[in-house]
């Protein structure tokens, strides 16, 4: 049996979460709006019965609302990082925890979430939603930013 999701989600669940929004977001079948695109995520799941505890986790409204309000912002940082690729030919979900990642890095608080721990975590995301290619590229692309602040 599958559990409800209730709102104590760890970070790592929350992104995992921000990861399914924005890719409904930024690849959508049809019109979703935000709302719809996090009821989606986090009903997914979990017992159609149960659902989830009805609040939305403030970090993962953060990101999400984060990521797509400065996704122009975004894909010009990851611009600088890439080398023999362009934004639109970077696989959709890549690009989505590419986002996600630079938006921890440039938009939240390196006390809150350290960028090391925001690479390590878009690593993570990537070895469960993409394949070892991609992974590589996600890896080495967060290693130049990394190496760039140091």
């Amino acid at each position: 049996m599958v559990k409800p999701l209730n709102n104590k989600l760890t970070r790592h669940e929350v992104r995992i979460k921000a990861v399914q929004t924005v890719f409904q977001l930024i690849a959508p079948l049809e019109d979703i709006t935000t709302e719809d695109a996090l009821d989606f995520a986090l009903f997914a799941g979990n017992d159609p019965e149960e659902g989830y505890a009805g609040n939305v986790d403030a970090y993962l409204r953060e990101l999400v609302e984060g990521v797509m309000a400065q996704q122009a912002t975004l894909d010009q940082q990851i611009s600088q990082y890439l080398t023999d690729w362009t934004i639109s030919t970077i696989a959709k979900i890549d690009l989505t925890i590419l986002r996600i990642a630079f938006y921890e890095i440039l938009f939240v608080d390196n006390a809150r979430v350290p960028n090391t721990v925001a690479v390590n975590e878009a690593i993570e995301l990537s070895k469960a939603f993409s394949d070892d290619k991609s992974r590589n590229f996600i890896s080495g692309v967060l290693a130049k930013v990394l190496e760039n602040q140091a």
